[in-house]
């Protein structure tokens, strides 16, 4: 009786976790992503209206569509692309959702192409915005928010003059003095 249950139960252990590697390899299909030429110019020009801002000590906002940051993502990783290694970031995108964004990560780690999916609200403080997730996924499998706590850090250090940076109305809002 006991070696029963003790075989389904490898039986049943053997199959989730077949199913959970499916689920990790699996590619999740990806939303259009917007990218273009003027897209990266307008980046530029925007960047441009911050810095004059600050030299005439005006504060100043400006919005970034998502397309406008994919663009300069996109022109970033081809300029500079990852030293080889364990693990390599292949692409990078992000989408704007309200007040939310969700980052799309394409990683080979040690040979295998992984996408990540994380989405969550921006927190700016001390010259810093962090994406602080409210959901994660590894392929198409579901990752628990709380189980990364502490091990899944998105932050960027910004520059000085940068006063605030929020995600309203599906744009990313920079503002500066």
């Amino acid at each position: 009786m006991l070696r029963t249950i003790f075989r389904y139960l490898t039986i049943a252990s053997l199959v989730v976790g077949l199913i959970m590697i499916w689920l990790v390899l699996r590619k999740p299909a990806l939303p259009p992503i917007e990218t273009s030429a003027d897209a990266a110019k307008s980046f530029n020009e925007k960047l441009n209206q911050l810095t004059q801002a600050k030299e005439q000590g005006m504060p100043a906002e400006i919005h970034l569509t998502a397309a406008v940051i994919n663009s300069e993502i996109q022109g970033g990783l081809r300029a500079h692309p990852p030293p080889p290694g364990p693990a390599v970031l292949k692409d990078a995108a992000v989408q704007l959702e309200g007040d939310k964004m969700v980052a799309f990560l394409t990683a080979t780690v040690k040979g295998v192409e992984l996408r990540v999916t994380v989405g969550g609200n921006l927190q700016f403080e001390n010259h810093s915005v962090r994406l602080v997730p409210s959901e994660v996924h590894v392929g198409t499998m579901p990752v628990p928010v709380s189980w990364l706590a502490g091990k899944l850090d998105m932050h960027m250090e910004v520059p000085p003059s940068i006063t605030a940076m929020r995600v309203e109305n599906s744009e990313l809002v920079v503002q500066a003095q």
